[in-house]
């Protein structure tokens, strides 16, 4: 299994690449903490001025997810387990915009691609 590579959207912190990404376990997860379903989540982490405590939550659950994540498929080097306190020191004024980009860009490919080809997109009907 030495061949399996990270999937996510990485980022650097402290000098080491970890990956962001939105399984549905984290989307369960972040909705059954906060009440809330994924795009109200996203939305007050942008909209809200202080934001900075809800960053450092979601950033350290998706860090941990990942590190659960490598260890489950076997690879050799999973990334360090991190709490609160760790995640409030990796982001910084000099990268809080980064891992706000790397964090909306996970959640973007996380959403489902829209068919163009379907007539009933626009009238709000499905094939079900």
């Amino acid at each position: 299994m030495s061949d399996l590579k990270p999937r996510g959207i990485p980022i650097i912190l402290d000098g080491v690449e970890r990956h962001f990404l939105f399984t549905l376990n984290i989307i369960d997860e972040l909705q059954d903490k906060y009440g809330k379903n994924l795009y109200e989540i996203i939305e007050d982490l942008t909209k809200n001025e202080e934001s900075g405590h809800l960053l450092r939550e979601v950033v350290t659950i998706l860090l941990n997810d990942e590190v659960d994540r490598t260890e489950r498929l076997g690879m050799q080097e999973a990334p360090m387990r991190v709490t609160q306190v760790d995640v409030g020191e990796m982001i910084g004024l000099d990268n809080y915009w980064d891992v706000m980009a790397a964090l909306l860009r996970a959640y973007g490919v996380s959403l489902p691609e829209i068919e163009d080809e379907d007539p009933n997109w626009e009238s709000g009907q499905t094939n079900n």
